[in-house]
């Protein structure tokens, strides 16, 4: 008995460091990145500009996106942001946002491990998959792509389905309430989750009762709350109102058309979910698993959130290098625990065995994809701000709190505690300063995923001409220009 609790507070003890120096390592991270002038006005610097709006009375007011949606929730509807405002009343920073993404992932964890210890009756087993999530190249992605809601989502939809197993209908509801509010087509996850309840566990009332609420939730905010927060009448993603392409353009314009066309013409759309480059990155999601998640009825609940993902005309949506898929993490090792315990519970060896495999295809797939110093292309130096960097301190302190700016996008974020800013060019000729730095923070390795090119957002030779065109403007006059930085004032 002493040996079986000295066992169990070891592994107890495994899981507080795991975690801790997960959300310690990646918050280290994503801070530097961050410093180091790699992270960008859409998307880090869109949700400080929000939160720090509505944090001044200003209720989602944003002028920083992409999507031409004055007020946030016109391009997302996720009121969870609403749970950082207090913390900008203690004190504004982005790195809020950065800090609490990491830890929602570290904390999402959790019901991994203890559904494999469970479901397994081992806690050795529990800390292997526990490890696996920890481990996952996407996750690791996810944290130093910016700050996503999708992202910050992980614990809520992690927790939900646990509570759901264990039938803790309260808890269940709590969780996929926080959920659904994290960004408007989480809810999906929880209607499938109601699904489950009625088809797997044979709950047909419960079962019904959440899908039928989630449905409604989810045409609500499509058709109701989006248009009624968008200055077109229309969600900004779904609508072709902004200088980008809608990822569902092909598709249609509205929603009813959209679903119009899915019903209507089935082999276009057949054609768009088998995409080599998509089933690539299917593949790259179930390899630290070995493909286990496939055999078990939790793998059907991501299915409504990969089909969003992989009927988008945007790579970014099935790439192992954004976040858009990082809810459904949790979900894949849920079944891969499922599957597990039908195949290999009764065979000690080959337990042991499938779990030394399911360590090492981690570590591998980790090596392979993640953009974090644990694998090959980044090095820990890529985190860390140089002395260039570390010269924005200058810069911000000599621009006033109130100007307007029309700032370079890996600088944004940087800049967007104010009522207006905008991404150089936007807004260039209206704007109280435009700052740009012509110095790449990516030089000093190219293996990096992201270049120069990407953070600008615009062709480098078009940035060179404006640059020249600045230069020779009656309208603005320059008021710094050291070491490859820039700063314009209007005259």
């Amino acid at each position: 008995m002493k040996l079986k609790n000295k066992k169990y507070l070891f592994c107890n003890i495994a899981v507080f460091l795991l975690v801790l120096f997960f959300v310690a390592y990646f918050s280290f991270l994503s801070f530097g990145r961050h410093d180091s002038l790699k992270s960008y006005l859409n998307d880090l610097g869109t949700y400080d500009q929000v939160i720090w709006n509505t944090a001044h009375g200003n209720f989602f007011d944003n002028s920083a996106n992409m999507l031409n949606a004055r007020n946030y929730l016109g391009a997302h509807f996720s009121p969870i942001l609403l749970l950082f405002v207090p913390f900008y009343a203690i004190f504004a920073s982005p790195k809020w946002l950065l800090f609490f993404q990491a830890l929602a992932v570290g904390i999402g964890s959790i019901p991994i491990y203890l559904f494999a210890k469970e479901k397994l009756r081992s806690s050795g087993a529990g800390l292997v998959f526990l490890f696996s999530f920890l481990s996952y190249p996407v996750l690791h992605n996810s944290i130093l792509y910016d700050f996503h809601e999708v992202v910050f989502a992980i614990p809520f939809a992690s927790f939900a389905f646990y509570f759901l197993e264990k039938r803790n209908d309260k808890w269940f509801i709590i969780f996929s309430i926080l959920l659904a509010l994290s960004q408007e087509h989480m809810v999906l996850l929880v209607l499938a989750m109601g699904l489950y309840a009625a088809f797997i566990q044979k709950r047909w009332k419960f079962g019904g009762l959440v899908s039928f609420v989630s449905l409604g939730y989810f045409f609500l905010v499509l058709m109701v709350l989006m248009p009624f927060f968008s200055k077109t009448g229309s969600s900004a993603l779904i609508a072709n109102s902004s200088q980008y392409a809608s990822r569902y353009a092909w598709l249609g314009v509205s929603f009813p058309e959209i679903i119009k066309k899915i019903f209507l013409s089935p082999g276009s759309i057949l054609v768009a979910l088998l995409n080599p480059e998509k089933l690539k990155f299917l593949f790259t999601l179930l390899l630290p698993i070995l493909s286990l998640s496939l055999f078990s009825a939790p793998f059907l609940l991501i299915i409504p959130i990969l089909l969003i993902n992989f009927l988008s005309s945007n790579s970014m949506t099935y790439s192992p290098y954004f976040y858009h898929s990082a809810t459904l993490i949790p979900f894949l090792l849920f079944a891969a625990i499922v599957t597990f315990q039908k195949w290999f519970e009764e065979d000690v060896f080959i337990k042991r065995l499938f779990l030394v495999l399911i360590i090492l295809a981690s570590i591998g797939s980790c090596i392979e994809y993640t953009v974090s110093p644990l694998g090959t292309k980044y090095h820990l130096a890529d985190y860390l701000p140089d002395s260039h960097a570390k010269k924005i301190v200058e810069i911000k302190k000599i621009i006033s709190a109130e100007a307007s700016l029309s700032v370079q996008h890996n600088l944004g974020a940087h800049f967007s505690e104010r009522k207006e800013l905008y991404r150089f060019p936007f807004k260039a000729n209206e704007v109280d300063y435009i700052i740009l730095d012509q110095v790449d923070p990516y030089l000093a390795n190219e293996e990096q995923v992201f270049k120069f090119d990407y953070a600008l957002q615009m062709d480098r030779d078009e940035w060179k001409r404006k640059i020249e065109e600045l230069r020779g403007s009656d309208s603005f006059e320059k008021i710094y220009d050291e070491d490859g930085w820039l700063v314009f004032r209007r005259r």
